[in-house]
């Protein structure tokens, strides 16, 4: 990215996005390290950043600007050649930091595989936590090309602690991967189901406690939104209905942490960066400014 900007989501000034006055803090990410398909993760959060100072700030649904809640944004964690384990605990200690002073924590990635230590943060504070999962994927592998710490198998380890997760979208997955969500009997909403049916909402929230961590894997989407991401897959998540699914969930349940990861920027098609940024905009807008 060679054009200067402000390195602050939407490029708010200091009167908008001051740390002690803001309700949100946004935390970028730039993890990768086991990327298996198309590599460039790690340039996720800048690109995200990047595309957000296009964003408008008023929202035409709600009537409303929702940066007046303040929204900082940190440096982003020193993660590039981090090990997996020493960037868990980066980013659990920063999440863990925003927690104690009572502000909204959004992790913006780098790959899935960083969201455990922001898993770890909201658990240690949230014992009764469960998972809102959208993704292509289950991500409920083992282990990945040898790797337990890889973007395929996030929610795997997420589930060794908190076995409340409904993942939505999903449309790729290995045998092993169909034998543990059989075995375990995981909440799973399969995309193909999904555009047959539309979203059952009320369903899906039965599986949900009150307070409710949301991990979005963009590659959830359908690529059409957002071809900006490493594994694509065919089909994909709308964009209406999957934000009045996200409205619900946010009207219905405390939303007490929210990560958006899996950006893979690619030159020049910037409209998926876009919609990444927006679909973080509305969720603050959709945290903060429901009746």
């Amino acid at each position: 990215m060679s054009e200067p900007y402000q390195k602050n989501f939407l490029g708010l000034d200091e009167n908008e996005s001051a740390y002690k006055k803001s309700k949100v803090v946004v935390i970028p990410a730039p993890f990768e390290a086991s990327t298996s398909y198309q590599k460039g993760t790690g340039r996720g959060p800048e690109a995200i950043l990047h595309a957000s100072q296009q964003v408008e700030r008023y929202d035409i649904e709600s009537g409303k600007n929702f940066h007046t809640v303040g929204i900082h944004t940190m440096e982003p964690l020193p993660l590039q050649s981090a090990p997996a384990t020493e960037a868990f605990n980066l980013v659990e200690e920063a999440t863990t930091k925003i927690l104690t002073d009572k502000k909204w924590p959004i992790l913006i990635g780098g790959e899935h595989a960083i969201s455990y230590g922001f898993f770890k943060a909201l658990f240690k504070k949230y014992r009764r936590l469960s998972i809102f999962h959208i993704d292509a994927h289950t991500d409920m592998r083992e282990s990945y090309e040898g790797n337990p710490y890889s973007h395929a198998s996030v929610l795997y380890h997420i589930r060794k602690h908190c076995q409340k997760t409904v993942s939505v979208g999903i449309r790729s997955m290995c045998k092993e991967e169909a034998d543990y969500v059989k075995k375990h009997k995981v909440a799973v909403y399969y995309d193909h189901d999904i555009h047959k049916e539309g979203f059952d909402a009320k369903n899906i929230l039965k599986h949900l406690t009150h307070q409710v961590y949301v991990t979005i894997d963009v590659d959830g989407f359908s690529p059409s939104l957002i071809p900006t991401t490493g594994t694509p897959e065919p089909g994909g998540l709308p964009w209406y209905p999957t934000l009045a699914l996200l409205k619900q969930i946010f009207r219905e349940r405390e939303i007490v942490g929210l990560d958006v990861v899996e950006v893979m920027p690619i030159p020049n098609l910037v409209y998926g960066d876009f919609s990444v940024a927006k679909l973080i905009y509305k969720c603050i807008g959709y945290k903060y400014f429901q009746s």
